[in-house]
């Protein structure tokens, strides 16, 4: 291969896109991720300290990014490890979404 053929390829395989473009896109992901988790769970926080009840929404809001995040890992890799980490993290978000619908119509958990 020359060099021409090298750089196209790597261009295929990136989309068109410069590695450093793909670097921030990552870093940028990375800190709106943890900076929603961090809210996410200071607000989680601060109701129980004002209303003394959990807020089941907004944790399985947390939590749904992390679902969702760790299923595109799966799809990606078909991993045995991460497919079951995957599978503990929807059904953790499945629970806390139902407890907070629940909540939201009245019913007690």
């Amino acid at each position: 291969m020359n060099k021409e053929e090298i750089l196209e390829k790597s261009r295929q395989e990136n989309k068109n896109r410069d590695i450093a473009e793909i670097g921030r896109a990552r870093s940028d992901s990375r800190f709106a991720v943890i900076f929603t988790m961090l809210f996410t769970c200071l607000f989680a926080v601060m109701t129980i300290l004002v209303t003394e009840k959990m807020n089941y929404g907004a944790l399985a809001t947390a939590i749904c990014m992390l679902f969702s995040m760790q299923l595109h890992r799966t799809i990606k890799s078909k991993n045995s490890g991460d497919i079951l980490c995957a599978a503990l993290i929807g059904l953790w978000f499945l629970i806390l979404t139902c407890i907070a619908v629940r909540e939201l119509f009245g019913s007690k958990p």
